[in-house]
């Protein structure tokens, strides 16, 4: 369902039974009538952030972020092998941490002690800051030109890539796979439909920039630059919403990330000119 970009977004979670990541999760289209809006219990007003911050040069091209420290959020470029730590109080980068060579790298991910990296390749490098750890998880897949997000699942302890490019085949679903750190397996899991991420807007075209999951709700939010949508999924990969997104406030939509009280900030690359963060309030 799509609702006004100009009303406030309300969405809800409803705790889901745990599916193996081992076999594909069907995607399927829900119709949602006013009164179950009304009992959603998570609310953005997507069209009015709470803050716009400014990011210097070397932001200019962020392609990913993740909740880091309190107040702190790390990036990344797709340039350069470093993790730019933000400080949002100081309006700084605090920090800069070497991690690796120059690459296409699009998705970051912070868990627990350890820093993810993804490559738009599906390569992933895996590091603790500070300590001599280091490890590679590849995530390669012939069906995947490119991928573009990177996310952690608690629940499931698994790393979700999301697809922004495949290989054309029989179908044209967008894809979400999954990485499971305890069977060391990368799957499909989520596949959605060309029907599902539709709108009269912005037509068809959707792919995937940025994937963050909710850590109050446990929903899916999948940001796609190319398109200018915002797709809201629950847990099992039912469709809750599908936003259309302001184009002149998202310039470029890339990355996305929740603070674990559930604030929401969502970055953009500057085409041109600075790159920046949006940041929204979550409102019980």
């Amino acid at each position: 369902m799509m609702i006004s970009f100009k009303t406030l977004l309300l969405l809800t979670f409803v705790p889901l039974a745990f599916t193996s990541c081992n076999s594909e999760k069907k995607h399927h289209e829900k119709k949602l009538s006013e009164e179950t809006m009304d009992a959603y219990s998570v609310r953005y007003d997507l069209e009015n952030p709470s803050q716009k911050i400014k990011l210097p040069n070397s932001l200019q091209e962020i392609s990913g972020l993740s909740f880091y420290k309190t107040n702190q959020l790390a990036c990344i470029n797709d340039e350069q092998g470093k993790v730019f730590i933000f400080d949002l109080d100081k309006k700084e980068i605090s920090e800069k941490i070497p991690f690796g060579k120059t690459g296409d790298y699009e998705g970051i991910e912070v868990v627990g002690n350890e820093v993810f990296v993804l490559k738009s390749n599906g390569m992933i490098k895996g590091f603790k800051i500070g300590e001599a750890f280091e490890r590679q998880i590849d995530c390669t897949n012939p069906d995947v030109l490119e991928y573009e997000g990177l996310s952690y699942d608690p629940t499931t302890d698994n790393l979700l890539l999301a697809a922004k490019v495949r290989i054309k085949d029989k179908d044209d679903k967008k894809t979400i796979y999954a990485y499971s750190f305890k069977n060391q397996v990368l799957s499909k899991y989520i596949s959605i439909p060309e029907e599902a991420v539709k709108t009269k807007i912005g037509g068809k075209l959707f792919r995937p920039s940025g994937i963050a999951i909710h850590p109050l709700t446990q929903e899916i939010f999948i940001v796609a630059s190319q398109g200018k949508k915002l797709l809201i999924l629950s847990k099992d990969g039912e469709k809750e919403v599908l936003i259309d997104l302001n184009s002149s406030l998202f310039r470029q939509p890339e990355g996305i990330c929740f603070t674990p009280n559930g604030n929401l900030y969502i970055s953009s690359e500057g085409d041109g000119g600075d790159g920046y963060i949006l940041a929204f309030d979550y409102k019980k």
